[in-house]
């Protein structure tokens, strides 16, 4: 007799997923629309939205530090699951972008043990 393994999808994936929340824009067939990028992996992202397209359309991902072509692999209510059209790294989609001044920066010299001036 054979086993069979019931191992849900998630657990066969090759890349891991990284929780996102990131707003971004879904562009398709002359349409344009809000989601958020629930999460993301290197070939793949899951959308939530009001409205997502069908499964096979081919998509637009715009959001911060992206902007990529993929095909809705599977649809739901408000969600969608997207195969991007080449490798990204999820870790620059969902980092939020540094903090920059104007002011130069602080140097610290120690003074005495402990106290720094």
């Amino acid at each position: 007799m054979t086993s069979t393994s019931n191992r849900s999808q998630s657990d066969r994936r090759r890349e891991s997923r990284f929780v996102a929340n990131a707003p971004a824009t879904l562009l398709w067939d002359g349409d344009s629309r809000p989601v958020t990028i629930l999460n993301i992996s290197v070939y793949g992202a899951l959308l939530g939205g009001a409205h997502v397209p069908p499964v096979g359309a081919r998509v637009t991902l715009i959001g911060d530090h992206l902007e990529i072509c993929g095909t809705v692999i599977w649809q739901g209510d408000d969600r969608c699951g997207l195969l991007l059209s080449r490798a990204v790294d999820p870790l620059a989609v969902i980092d939020e972008p540094s903090v920059r001044t104007t002011e130069p920066p602080i140097t610290l010299r120690r003074v005495a043990p402990g106290r720094y001036a």
